[in-house]
Order: C-alpha cells, then sequence, then structure tokens
C-alpha cells in the first residue's frame, strides 16, 4: 500500500495502474481495499495529500 500511496501522492498515474502496481485485479478492489485501511478513498486521500504539500 505505500507504493500505492505514492503514486497517488505524485497524481499522474491512473486508478487502474495504481491498483495493478499495487497487486489488485481491479481498480474497484483496490478502491475498497485502500478505503477499508485509508479511512478514505484514493482519490479523497489524494486530493488532500496535494493540499498539505
Amino acid at each position: 500500500m505505500a507504493l500505492a500511496r505514492e503514486m497517488l501522492r505524485q497524481g499522474d498515474a491512473p486508478l487502474a495502474l495504481v491498483a495493478a502496481r499495487a497487486g489488485y485485479g481491479s481498480a474497484s478492489a483496490f478502491s475498497a481495499a485502500f478505503t477499508r485501511q485509508q479511512g478514505v478513498a484514493p482519490a479523497t486521500w489524494a486530493r488532500r495529500e496535494a493540499k498539505q504539500a
């Protein structure tokens, strides 16, 4: 998940690519797992990270 967070932080990779690189078979499976772990959806998390940078 650390790789996925870094890719989302950079903001230039599509969610499907982030999901695949993180080992998930689909963007929706990745999004569900990310949301369970981080408490927010990947897009929301990425926006918050961008504001903090």
